[in-house]
């Protein structure tokens, strides 16, 4: 078994998952001596996994052993380690100012629930959430993390080493609560879920009605090597031209399987009355091609051509950038509506514009664009929603005859674009001053008992919310 630099541990680990295992590795590389352990069973054998310069434990009790006083202890929640279990095992031998951060996929309510066992004991607790996959663990993830203001303090050096940095800067976002880490990391999530969506309804049309060549593809001049997203869609072709269609479906449909916090993004979506039809129609779509086409679609060919259009390529491609851009926008103005809702409702009081910064570190190639989100919520800390920023205003409606084209030719050839059908119904109820839903108007006497029965239902749940968070 590999030694550790130092008879002491800075920092235990519980759960080595790949995510868990990548950021061992990733800190392990700034200095920060690592202890880790395989879940909350005993497992001698693992003894005999050692990952390089980590010193690896049995089982929990061995593992805070290791640990220098007041000890960290990072949990990554999953099947690995479950977190219940693991809080079992923790809770009997930890003490005051001891600290434990819950890591993964966790519900921001699950979060709320295990930072209350704690307090009962006066131990700290907070909630970390790392956005990316293996890769970005390994390399440099988003870093959202919510907590006291002393427990952030303890943790931020290698908080911000394991961040990724843009423009010389640590992609973390901190938080005044353990919950509100685990929330923002849900709506991050819903984002670029539907961001995919989009680009995959995109390049689903070019592929199947332009038929162009690889070359000629990548070659296309104009806009659409231009802009904010130049960079980010050639990225993603580039991954969907040279590698095998096949096993990156099969890749794609087993993740959407398994994408939980879609769920919860809509369920709280919902519950907040926000608006997302994008990303809702991002989930429901990865839920159904996941589960109900998953064998078809992995039989069928990868470019069945459908139609063609009759347009010039370069003008159809400018098309759909711009269509994709305005769409963008779109569904980035829907998650900040919810952090927003979740900021008046929940008590999380959530800094939209250091979130947006933070942001950036999702992918370089969208760095100019988040930078302005970031920048209009600055300027304007109320701003009731994105698109009523002027300059993103003016960005999305130059480029809204280009989205509304694009849903037209997609549905005259027979091509599903749901997420960009959706970005389109969402900017028209936006921008009209008189919708067909004001004609439906409930009696004087429904009216007036919604008013009371809903209100006070409604402000009541908001209330025992904010006091749990």
């Amino acid at each position: 078994m590999t030694k550790p630099h130092s008879s002491q541990s800075d920092l235990g680990l519980i759960g080595l998952d790949p995510i868990g295992r990548n950021v061992a590795l990733r800190l392990t590389e700034h200095h920060i001596n690592i202890a880790a352990c395989h879940g909350a069973e005993p497992t001698p054998a693992i003894l005999e996994q050692s990952l390089p310069r980590v010193c690896m434990a049995g089982n929990v009790s061995q593992l805070l052993a290791k640990l220098r006083q007041p000890r960290t202890i990072l949990v990554f929640g999953g099947a690995e380690a479950p977190m219940d279990r693991v809080m079992d095992q923790l809770l009997p031998e930890l003490k005051q100012e001891d600290l434990v951060m819950a890591a993964g996929d966790s519900y921001f309510e699950d979060t709320a629930h295990y930072g209350r066992r704690l307090e009962d004991r006066s131990i700290q607790f907070m909630g970390l959430a790392l956005s990316g996959g293996e890769r970005e663990a390994r390399h440099g993830a988003i870093v959202m993390a919510g907590g006291p203001p002393e427990a952030c303090a303890r943790t931020r050096p290698w908080l911000e080493n394991l961040a990724v940095n843009i423009c010389g800067e640590p992609c973390v976002s901190y938080f005044a609560s353990a919950p509100a880490a685990h929330f923002v990391k849900m709506v991050h999530s819903g984002v670029e879920c539907s961001l995919l969506q989009l680009l995959s309804e995109i390049f689903g049309v070019v592929q199947r009605t332009l038929r162009l060549t690889e070359a000629e593809l990548h070659g296309a001049p104009g806009p659409w090597l231009l802009d904010v997203l130049k960079m980010y869609v050639m990225e993603i072709s580039n991954n969907l031209f040279d590698l095998s269609p096949h096993p990156m479906l099969e890749d794609n449909l087993m993740a959407a399987r398994n994408r939980a916090l879609g769920k919860w993004f809509t369920l709280m979506a919902e519950e907040l009355e926000t608006s997302i039809p994008t990303i809702e129609a991002a989930v429901r779509t990865r839920r159904a091609v996941s589960i109900d086409r998953r064998p078809a679609l992995l039989a069928a060919p990868a470019r069945w051509p459908m139609g063609r259009f009759g347009d010039d390529p370069e003008n159809m491609l400018r098309e759909l950038h711009r269509a994709f851009h305005a769409a963008m926008i779109i569904t980035y103005a829907q998650g900040m509506s919810l952090l927003s809702a979740a900021s008046k409702h929940l008590g999380f009081r959530f800094n939209l514009s250091q979130i947006s910064r933070a942001w950036r570190g999702g992918t370089d190639l969208r760095v100019k664009l988040l930078e302005d989100i970031a920048t209009a919520f600055e300027t304007t800390p109320n701003l009731s929603d994105l698109l009523s920023d002027d300059d993103f205003s003016e960005q999305v409606m130059s480029c809204q005859e280009d989205l509304r084209r694009f849903v037209w030719r997609a549905i005259e050839h027979n091509l599903a674009a749901p997420a960009l059908l959706a970005s389109l119904e969402y900017l028209d109820c936006n921008k009209a001053a008189w919708l067909p839903a004001n004609l439906i108007q409930p009696s004087p006497i429904g009216r007036c008992r919604w008013r009371t029965l809903g209100q006070a239902g409604s402000n009541a749940r908001y209330s025992r919310k904010v006091a749990r968070y």
